[in-house]
C-alpha cells in the first residue's frame, strides 16, 4: 500500500507540474510522452513488436500527433495520418504470411484511439481562454477519482461483484461509491471555483444538474474503461501492462479510464457549448 500510495504522490505532483505550464509546450511533450509509453506497453502485450515498421509508424503517430492537434502545425495533422497508417498497410502486404488481419486492426485500432483519446487533453486546454484548464482537470479527476474512490468503498463495504470474470475486486457498492465521489466533487469544485471568479469580477452562472450528470457520467464511463482494459489483460493472463509505476503497474493501467473520459468531456463541452461548469 506505501508503494501505492508514494508512487500516486510522484504522479500527481508530475501532473500538476505539467498543468501549471499547461500554456507552453510542456504539456504536448508530456502527452507525446505518456501517449508513446501507453502505445508501447500496449504493443508489447499484444506481441505486435516484433512488426517493427508498423509499430515504428504507430509511435511515430502518438508521438507527432500531440504537436499536430492545434496551432501551426495542425494542418499537417492529415498527412501525419495518412502516412503512418501507409506504412502500416505496406506493412501488413509484406508480412503478409506472418500478420494476421487481426494483428493488422490491433495495430490500427491502437493507433487511431490512444493517441487520439490523449490529445484531446490538448483540445480541453485550448477549448476556452479561461476554462481550459479547468476542464482538463475535471476530466482527470472525472477519471482518477472515481477509480479511487470505487477502490476505497469497495474495500471498506464491498460485498456484492460488479464484473468477477473481468475484475474480481470490484463491487457494485464501490462501483455507486466511485460515481457518487464523481458528483460531490464536480459540485463542490464548482461551487469553489464560481466563488473565486465572483470575487475576481467575473461570475459563471453554474447549471448545478448538468454538473451532477456529467460527473456521474465520468465515473460510468471509467468503470468502462477499466473494465475493457481488464478484459484485454485477462485475454493476455497478465496483470498488469508494464511496471513503470510502482503499485499501480504500467502508464495504460492509470489512463486506461482517462482513455474513455477525456474524450466524452470533450464531446460534451463541444456539443452544448456550457462553459460554466
Amino acid at each position: 500500500m506505501k508503494t501505492r500510495i508514494f508512487s500516486a504522490i510522484g504522479g500527481v505532483a508530475i501532473a500538476l507540474l505539467v498543468l501549471f505550464f499547461h500554456n507552453t509546450l510542456l504539456l504536448p511533450i508530456a502527452i507525446a510522452a505518456v501517449t508513446c509509453i501507453m502505445l508501447y506497453e500496449f504493443l508489447h502485450v499484444m506481441d505486435l513488436l516484433p512488426f517493427r515498421l508498423s509499430s515504428i509508424a504507430v509511435l511515430l503517430y502518438g508521438l507527432l500527433l500531440p504537436f499536430c492537434t492545434v496551432g501551426a502545425f495542425g494542418k499537417f495533422r492529415p498527412m501525419l495520418l495518412v502516412t503512418c497508417t501507409t506504412i502500416i498497410l505496406l506493412d501488413f502486404v509484406r508480412h503478409k504470411t506472418h500478420m494476421s488481419s487481426r494483428s493488422f486492426f490491433i495495430l490500427l485500432g491502437a493507433m487511431y484511439l490512444i493517441p487520439g483519446a490523449m490529445c484531446t487533453a490538448i483540445l480541453l486546454n485550448h477549448s476556452h481562454e479561461q476554462h481550459g484548464v479547468i476542464y482538463l482537470v475535471l476530466a482527470l479527476a472525472g477519471a482518477w477519482l472515481a477509480d479511487s474512490g470505487a477502490y476505497f468503498v469497495g474495500s471498506a463495504i464491498g460485498k456484492h461483484k460488479l464484473c468477477p470474470e473481468v475484475s474480481p475486486k470490484k463491487t457494485i457498492e464501490g462501483f455507486i461509491g466511485g460515481i457518487v465521489v464523481d458528483i460531490l466533487f464536480f459540485v463542490l469544485f464548482s461551487l469553489i471555483y464560481s466563488k473565486i471568479l465572483a470575487h475576481n469580477g467575473t461570475p459563471i452562472a453554474v447549471h448545478w444538474l448538468s454538473v451532477a450528470i456529467i460527473g456521474g457520467l465520468c465515473g460510468v464511463l471509467g468503470t468502462v474503461g477499466d473494465l475493457t482494459a481488464s478484459v484485454i489483460k485477462r485475454q493476455q493472463n497478465i496483470k498488469d501492462f508494464g511496471k513503470i509505476m510502482p503499485g499501480h503497474g504500467g502508464l495504460l493501467d492509470r489512463f486506461d479510464s482517462v482513455l474513455l473520459v477525456m474524450p466524452f468531456f470533450y464531446a460534451y463541452i463541444s456539443a452544448t457549448g456550457f462553459f460554466s461548469i
